[in-house]
C-alpha cells in the first residue's frame, strides 16, 4: 500500500475528530513523512474548513478554561508558544469564553488547591492560581471565596 495515497484521507479524518491548530497538522504530516507538502495540504486543508486557526483557538481556550481551570493568562501563552496562533486571536478566544467562566475556574482551582493543601496558608493558594495564569484580583477572590466555604 502506498502510505501517499492514504495521507489526504488519513489526515482528513484526524482533523475531523477534533480541532487541531495548523502546527499540529504540520507536525502530524510531518511526522507522517510528508514534510515536503506539508505546507500545501496544510493550505487544503484550511480552504476546506477541516483547520481553521480561529475555531481551534476558541476551543481550545474553552476546554482549557473549563476543564483544565487554567488561568486566561497560561491558555494565552499556550495558544501562542504550543500552537503558534497570534496574540489578538489568542485574547479574542479568551474573550469569548467570558469572565465569568474565567472566575469560575479559579474558584474550581482554589477549592481543588484547599482540599487537597487544606492547612496551607492563604498565599500559597493564591500563588499557585497566579502559576496557573489568572490575574490577582481574581485569584484573590476565588482563594477568598474558597476559604469561606
Amino acid at each position: 500500500m502506498d502510505s501517499k495515497q492514504d495521507v489526504h484521507p488519513k489526515i482528513r479524518n484526524w482533523c475531523s475528530r477534533a480541532e487541531r491548530s495548523p502546527l499540529q497538522v504540520l507536525r502530524k504530516l510531518s511526522d507522517w513523512g510528508e514534510k515536503d507538502t506539508a505546507e500545501a495540504q496544510l493550505s487544503v486543508l484550511e480552504r476546506e474548513g477541516y483547520v481553521d486557526r480561529s475555531r481551534f483557538s476558541e476551543a481550545f481556550a474553552t476546554d482549557q478554561i473549563r476543564l483544565k481551570n487554567w488561568g486566561p493568562a497560561k491558555v494565552k501563552a499556550a495558544l501562542r508558544q504550543v500552537h503558534g496562533i497570534t496574540t489578538q486571536m489568542a485574547e479574542s478566544a479568551i474573550f469569548e469564553v467570558g469572565q465569568e467562566e474565567v472566575d469560575l475556574a479559579a474558584l474550581r482551582a482554589a477549592k481543588g488547591w484547599r482540599r487537597i493543601r487544606g492547612a496551607a496558608p492563604e498565599e500559597k493558594a493564591l500563588a499557585a492560581l497566579l502559576r496557573r495564569g489568572f490575574t490577582f484580583e481574581c485569584a484573590k477572590r476565588a482563594v477568598k471565596a474558597a476559604v469561606s466555604d
